[in-house]
């Protein structure tokens, strides 16, 4: 292994090859890449609504002018107004009119030079709460932006957790494809001993037909595991994005071992998953816009009240002003009380949805945790069994060698060890995704535990 290890680093260095390792898939997960775009592409959605919402306060301009002839009656009137609504409710206003004649909607009259006129409309009730429609709107799409980046960041967790378990999933099939590789490298060179000793007439020369025919057979095992092979590899390549030239041109693939990555305790991943969870933070969002909601809601219990302030100034007649109050008292608060009760429940529905996933999270990670310490053992286990199948299979190849043992046995030998090594491989392939799962439970996108 630590051959194999030399070579591979000497070739890197030779073709300018880098090992390619887990962290590696980061520099493949940005827009350019479809995958990571689909996941991330609702927060631009989001932002588009947000900025959508913030429109509620955009300055206006308003123009009018009248023109009427009638047979009794004649009038004309021009109008130009800037208006700006605030987020706390409050609505100002500045322009010029200048009216001539009988007017058909109201009764404004004005001097030959016209009148600037200025309007300030103040929601009593919006004021003293702190809490206005225009905030609401504003407010919640904010919060909404903010519940699809962290949407955004689960689906890039999830993402990475499924590329990066496919690209362990293909250093297990490059190594179970070269063990059945020496398996058949095994049986070319009992051929060849074979054929010796047939020569020499010590082996009938059905002996040939024997081997030849596990040849065949294992050549056909090989043949469908690097066809196992390939399609990972394409999988894989497709989610970076890259060809399999490019690939090749750049980077080397290691061999599946057992990485020592030094992993929290059971307590602090459960704190830094508390923490940092997404779909914990979408709920807090969603917390907070429900509070929101209710504190817009308790306006409806009170008469809404509306003050607003006029002036006006003429060149020639001078100034004036016009104060004016609008009360609208509700009789019944069927509707108030109706939200109440909708955001009432919705709260204690979010309390224990986020409860429920802390605990389901805590359970979680005790079993990943449980799996991590139960498997390792096994690879231990494993590690031990395969030193001792490689002494029988070395036994066989000798009874072989002495004429005292037989193919069939040496098979059987040569294909016990081949199980016992695809079993120890398998251990390391789930040892490596168990700590993709510790990484996706701690809701950390670029996590330090990986190499």
């Amino acid at each position: 292994m630590k051959i194999l290890t030399f070579i591979l680093l000497s070739l890197s260095f030779m073709y300018g090859q880098d090992i390619f390792r887990a962290k590696h898939i980061y520099q493949y997960l940005n827009k350019n890449n479809p995958f990571y775009y689909e996941a991330i592409a609702e927060e631009f959605i989001a932002k588009g609504r947000e900025l959508f919402a913030k429109g509620s306060l955009d300055t206006q301009l308003n123009a009018s002018y009248d023109n009427k002839n009638y047979p009794t009656t004649a009038g004309t009137y021009e109008g130009l107004e800037i208006f700006k609504p605030i987020e706390n409710g409050i609505e100002l206003s500045l322009g010029y009119r200048k009216s001539k004649g009988v007017q058909e909607h109201n009764n404004i009259k004005t001097g030959k030079s016209g009148e600037l006129i200025s309007s300030v409309k103040v929601p009593i009730l919006s004021i003293l709460h702190d809490i206005s429609k225009n905030k609401v709107t504003i407010e919640s799409a904010r919060l909404g932006t903010e519940q699809f980046k962290y949407r955004s960041q689960e689906k890039k967790l999830k993402l990475y957790f499924n590329i990066a378990k496919l690209y362990y999933q293909l250093l297990l099939q490059k190594e179970l494809t070269h063990k059945q590789e020496e398996l058949l490298n095994k049986v070319e060179r009992t051929d060849y001993f074979i054929s010796q000793q047939i020569e020499l007439g010590e082996l009938p020369r059905v002996a040939k037909i024997e081997v030849e025919q596990v040849i065949l057979s294992r050549k056909q095992q090989y043949l469908n595991e690097e066809n196992n092979l390939n399609r990972i590899r394409n999988i894989f390549l497709s989610y970076l994005g890259v060809d399999n030239n490019s690939f090749n041109r750049l980077y080397l693939l290691p061999n599946l071992k057992i990485e020592n990555n030094s992993l929290p305790t059971i307590n602090e991943a459960t704190q830094i998953a508390i923490e940092n969870r997404p779909n914990l933070k979408v709920i807090e969002v969603a917390l907070k816009k429900n509070a929101l909601g209710k504190r817009y809601n308790k306006l409806g219990k009170y008469p809404k009240v509306d003050m607003k302030l006029s002036t006006v100034y003429d060149p020639i007649n001078e100034e004036g002003y016009k104060i004016s109050f609008n009360v609208n008292f509700p009789i019944e608060t069927r509707k108030y009380s109706g939200m109440k009760e909708i955001l009432q429940k919705k709260n204690l529905m979010l309390h224990n949805q986020k409860l429920k996933e802390i605990m389901e999270l805590k359970t979680d990670i005790l079993n990943i945790y449980q799996k991590i310490e139960t498997k390792k053992i096994m690879t231990e286990l494993l590690e031990q069994e395969l030193v001792l199948v490689k002494k029988l299979e070395y036994v066989e190849h000798k009874k072989l060698e002495e004429g005292v043992g037989t193919l069939v046995l040496l098979n059987q030998r040569e294909i016990s060890t081949l199980k016992v090594e695809q079993k120890l491989l398998k251990a390391y392939y789930e040892l490596a995704t168990y700590a993709l799962e510790v990484h996706y439970s701690l809701g950390k996108y670029e996590p330090e535990i990986l190499l």
